[in-house]
């Protein structure tokens, strides 16, 4: 496995804070774990937060899946609790992120598409935790704009160039060792479609298994936890694998770890050749209509998986070794899931449940009330997630989240006063509600509406949206969303912490960051009208506080 030079730890303490360099730099062998000294608070629990991309709520085996193999994340479901049903609040990467790390809706935070930078004075939870006392790393994805902000990360390992020490990043590695900065070279030969516009994901990696990025991204963490050993500070580590994320490729025995002949099939929709031949560029490949292509994908993406569960592995392994795991809280979760030929569809960005609904599982320190092997039924939101974290931790939750923590949903296996719906925007919005999910489509709303009974009907094929019977069901989820949308909470703020540099993007560089961002560029090039942002809070007049 790769690991640190002398020249890149050195380079890594540099990041740091001034009163943290000096720790940095200290030895990774391991010691004994540090203890209380005796009358003082219990310290507060180190947590490990493991996120994974576009990793849909079935890919396990603990949910039931035929193929998929998860022993690990099987384990720690056995251990810990595992939420059952759990959406993300905006189904693609870059607002599903800053929605799990703000406790806040898109349209509240700013990040309402991919490469949309935050509503100026919008904070996140590494900064909140490192102002009580945290220390805080990120070894993998982190995903926002502007990219060269900290984010409240002390330490700050990136798979891309994104952070203030891209120099200790994955693509730097590759660099270093290959002379090349390509992440994902592949074994000629080794895709059966180069010329397809998702096709061409598919391939071997080129180089060695232990130098692919999950693998790195491990590598970095394992490395982030031995510096910590000997440290009294409590610590945030935030381990972000891009897999099982596009592309399709994987070191051997990872790639061919599933047979394709294996993979249960979809049910492509009849007219899915004429579909995706009716969609321009970068939108073929969010629409699949070849059973072989989806076989292949899916085998790869399954072994994604596989691998991943192999590295949390090697990481819950070595928090035993070190003596961490009875003070450590350990997460697991997605950002949003992959629709992998469901409809016809490929990748995420849908509120049907392949894209919208996420695996989570939750293992709180030893002798937590939310261990055991508990499954919560209710229905939470991916904003859950960070006044959850801050309750476990022992730290306010400060007002302005539009979150609510799940702990006493973990701990009892029920909550009488739980919110129990869903809430959900990207193009689309959706309202979930005692079983039922209203999909409103078009930003204006005027597509086709949907309805699905989830209980009865949990592959959503019969919409029930034009039965008479469910007009006030219908009503009643517009009314929600519309409430939902015009509710804009105050800007979080925590008594004595200063402004975080990242919180205030100069407004030349807001908009050169928008006009960038994917879709508005896709937009452009089909001759559409591109997005702009919900405006900040400050241009807000007359909306709902809560």
């Amino acid at each position: 496995m790769s690991a640190l030079s002398r020249r890149e730890l050195l380079a890594a303490a540099t990041a740091l804070p001034a009163q943290s360099a000096a720790r940095a730099a200290t030895s990774l062998a391991p010691n004994a774990a540090p203890q209380s000294a005796p009358n003082s608070p219990p310290r507060r629990p180190n947590i490990l937060c493991i996120m994974v991309d576009e990793m849909r709520w079935d890919a396990m085996s603990c949910q039931g899946h035929p193929l998929v193999e998860t022993p690990t994340l099987d384990s720690l479901a056995k251990q810990g609790t595992r939420f059952e049903n759990c959406y993300t609040v905006s189904p693609v990467c870059c607002p599903a992120r800053a929605c799990f790390f703000s406790g806040r809706y898109a349209h509240v935070n700013g990040v309402e598409s991919n490469g949309y930078p935050a509503h100026n004075g919008e904070i996140f939870l590494p900064t909140i935790l490192r102002h009580h006392g945290y220390h805080t790393a990120i070894s993998g994805k982190l995903h926002y704009t502007p990219k060269q902000f900290d984010y409240g990360f002390d330490q700050f390992w990136t798979f891309t160039n994104e952070g203030p020490t891209p120099e200790l990043g994955y693509i730097a590695y590759l660099q270093k060792t290959y002379g090349s900065p390509a992440k994902w070279p592949r074994v000629e030969g080794s895709c059966p479609w180069p010329n397809d516009e998702l096709g061409r994901d598919v391939g071997v990696f080129l180089h060695k298994a232990a130098d692919f990025e999950t693998e790195w991204i491990t590598d970095r963490s394992l490395d982030y936890l031995r510096s910590r050993q000997k440290e009294q500070k409590p610590w945030f580590l935030f381990t972000s694998y891009l897999k099982p994320h596009s592309p399709s490729v994987e070191p051997q025995p990872w790639f061919g770890k599933y047979k394709p002949s294996d993979i249960p099939m979809p049910a492509l929709p009849a007219n899915a050749r004429e579909i995706r031949a009716s969609k321009r560029g970068r939108q073929r490949r969010a629409f699949v209509d070849d059973p072989e292509m989806v076989r292949i994908m899916s085998a790869i993406y399954y072994g994604s998986i596989a691998h991943i569960d192999n590295q949390i592995a090697r990481l819950l392994s070595e928090l035993d070794r070190l003596g961490m795991a009875d003070n450590t809280l350990v997460m697991f979760t997605a950002d949003h899931g992959n629709m992998l030929g469901d409809r016809g569809r490929w990748f995420k960005g849908v509120m049907y449940e392949g894209s919208a609904r996420v695996p989570m599982i939750w293992r709180g320190p030893k002798g937590s009330r939310e261990n055991g092997g508990k499954v919560v039924r209710q229905a939470i939101e991916n904003i859950d997630v960070m006044p959850a974290l801050l309750e476990a931790a022992g730290l306010p939750i400060p007002e302005g989240l539009q979150g609510r923590s799940f702990l006493k949903l973990a701990r009892t296996g029920d909550d009488p006063s739980w919110k129990g719906t869903v809430f959900s925007q990207l193009r689309d919005r959706m309202w979930l509600e005692n079983g039922f999910k209203y999909i409103e489509s078009g930003t204006a709303g005027q597509g086709t509406p949907e309805l699905y009974d989830l209980r009865n009907d949990p592959r959503e094929q019969r919409n029930l949206a034009a039965k008479p019977a469910h007009n006030a069901r219908l009503a009643h989820a517009r009314q929600r969303i519309a409430a939902v949308q015009t509710t804009v909470p105050p800007a979080v703020r925590v008594p004595g912490m200063s402004t975080p540099l990242y919180a205030h993007v100069d407004e030349a560089e807001r908009q050169q960051a928008i006009h960038n961002a994917p879709d508005n560029v896709e937009a452009r090039e089909a001759g559409r009208a591109p997005t702009g942002q919900t405006p900040s809070r400050e241009r807000k007049a007359g909306r709902k506080k809560r």
